[in-house]
């Protein structure tokens, strides 16, 4: 199986577009967090997001990226290694937040490529429960299954986040504009964190967590 389309443009990505692919995907994947986690986790997303969209607006946040990742490394979670329970998807929603701090601190395609990866994961695994748990059984040399509607909804989002910077760089090279377009993008990925947040309820209470 080859690389994405949207995986190989983001490995060609320059610095500031990178922190702003790695903050749109936080945003996107912080729903686990606010739907799922305790109301601290969720207070340090919020504050965290803020810092990681004004990174990737070009401001310099330096020393608030560092004061935040601190904090991350000091939350202690239960079963954040068992993915049947919703510790696991906030310790995951928390680590892309993270992940855009330390991208807006010494940006990464590699970094990058593993948010969009493992939201990707996440709603996966959202699609396959939703979808009433049926597998599927692929013969070698078959095409692969297409993706869940979550999935493709991420899909879609990567998408529409690549189209813009690449309109942003095409308008830039004719003189035209040299501004990433963030607020654009930070009101999209918010958007489809509120969208995603129906399915995570649903997840969980497929699941019969008590939260």
């Amino acid at each position: 199986m080859g690389i994405s389309p949207e995986l190989q443009e983001i490995s060609n990505a320059s610095d500031p577009e990178l922190v702003l692919i790695c903050a749109a995907a936080a945003e996107r994947g912080a729903a686990f967090c606010r739907a799922l986690g305790r109301s601290g986790q969720s207070e340090w997303v919020d504050t965290s997001l803020r810092i990681a969209w004004a990174a990737a607006a070009g401001d310099s946040v330096q020393d608030d990226c560092a004061e935040a990742l601190d904090e991350l490394e000091m939350e202690s979670q239960g079963d954040e290694d068992d993915s049947s329970r919703p510790e696991f998807y906030v310790a995951q929603s928390m680590a892309l937040v993270g992940n855009a701090l330390a991208v807006s601190l010494r940006p990464s395609a590699a970094k990058a490529e593993m948010a969009v990866n493992t939201i990707r994961s996440l709603l996966s695994t959202l699609d396959f429960k939703i979808g009433g748990e049926k597998p599927v059984i692929v013969k070698y040399g078959d095409p692969s299954p297409s993706p869940g509607p979550l999935v493709q909804m991420e899909i879609n989002a990567e998408r529409e986040v690549l189209d813009l910077l690449a309109h942003r760089a095409a308008t830039s090279a004719q003189g035209k504009s040299h501004t990433l377009p963030a607020n654009r993008i930070q009101a999209s990925s918010s958007e489809f964190s509120e969208r995603l947040t129906p399915s995570i309820e649903e997840f969980s209470a497929l699941s019969s967590w008590e939260l």
